[in-house]
């Protein structure tokens, strides 16, 4: 299988500008505003004080409601954060998968999908304790407190996320009102260019290909509408979980045609490590122990987030 691409580069990693060519294996691998940053200093935690009563009364009429997706149209996509974007770059890459196939080799075009992720950010710190205490305010509260280290412009950074949408306009819907209600945060939008790949390979092979390529970006759309259902109250717990084994099941059928092939194949490790780490993230949502629907929402949260980002790091690693 030969893979063969031409995308732009990633900016939550140092941008090359520079073709590069390897065999057999993948490249492991944005800025909140001076504003954030000065409050950040102010206890620990910037926009959420305390999970004490006050923090539970913005739980149930705050965070429930204004971190569900706003279907409205309008405002821009504009942020204080830095996303993924600019720059092009080449690179290729030369398994052969046809050996041993009975079938005819043939040659076509697969495609990672691009990924946008809208991220409601809730702070951004210079210390891992600080974000860390942070994200627990934020998940007692049922949101997903995930948190992405950046180091883009040279400096380690913390940024903690409540919540994750699909469209620019969702996300930033939320952030007014939110706002509104005195509570301060910004949109970080996390994105990630469509990656395609040229495959040579048994024509019996293809589909099942294909199928596996599209299968973690699949999972992350039904993750991000799940908990836009579950906020919309559209859900019970039971229903969540249910649907959430209904996404698992759905990705390792999914993933099957890739899984059949040469497990020592490195140009698929990064995919098939992807997969391995967003099933592990759907198993710890199913199986876990749920006091109370805001426990369960900020797990769902989290998991979405957790997939997000793991795909995003994934494409980046084909740069």
């Amino acid at each position: 299988m030969e893979y063969r691409r031409k995308r732009k580069s990633n900016r939550l990693k140092s941008a090359s500008g520079r073709s590069r060519t390897f065999r057999g294996g993948t490249k492991h691998g944005g800025d909140a505003g001076r504003t954030l940053i000065s409050l950040l200093m102010v206890g620990g935690i910037v926009y959420f004080v305390s999970a004490s009563a006050a923090g539970t009364w913005i739980a149930e009429n705050v965070m429930a409601p204004m971190i569900s997706a706003i279907s409205q149209k309008g405002g821009d996509a504009s942020s204080d954060t830095v996303g993924l974007s600019s720059g092009t770059e080449t690179l290729s890459a030369a398994v052969d998968l046809s050996a041993g196939t009975a079938k005819d080799t043939v040659i076509t075009e697969v495609t990672l999908p691009s990924l946008d992720c809208y991220m409601l950010q809730m702070g951004v710190y210079s210390s891992e304790e600080n974000a860390k205490a942070q994200a627990e305010v934020l998940q007692a509260q049922g949101a997903g407190g995930y948190i992405i280290e950046d180091n883009t412009s040279g400096e380690l950074r913390y940024r903690v996320i409540a919540s994750g949408y699909d469209s620019a306009e969702s996300a930033k819907s939320v952030k007014t009102r939110l706002i509104e209600e005195g509570v301060d945060c910004a949109v970080h939008p996390l994105t990630a260019t469509a990656a395609t790949f040229r495959v040579t390979a048994g024509d019996d092979q293809l589909s099942g290909i294909r199928t596996g390529f599209s299968a973690l970006e699949a999972a992350e759309k039904s993750l991000c509408e799940a908990a836009i259902r579950f906020d919309r109250d559209e859900l019970s717990t039971e229903e969540g979980i249910s649907l959430a084994a209904g996404i698992l099941s759905v990705l390792d059928a999914d993933m099957a045609g890739l899984l059949s092939l040469d497990g020592s194949d490195s140009a698929l490790s990064g995919l098939l490590a992807t997969y391995h780490d967003t099933k592990a993230a759907l198993h710890t949502l199913i199986n876990g122990a749920y006091e109370s629907r805001v426990t369960f929402s900020s797990k769902l949260k989290y998991t979405h987030l957790f997939t997000a980002h793991r795909y995003t790091q994934l494409i980046s690693s084909f740069e």
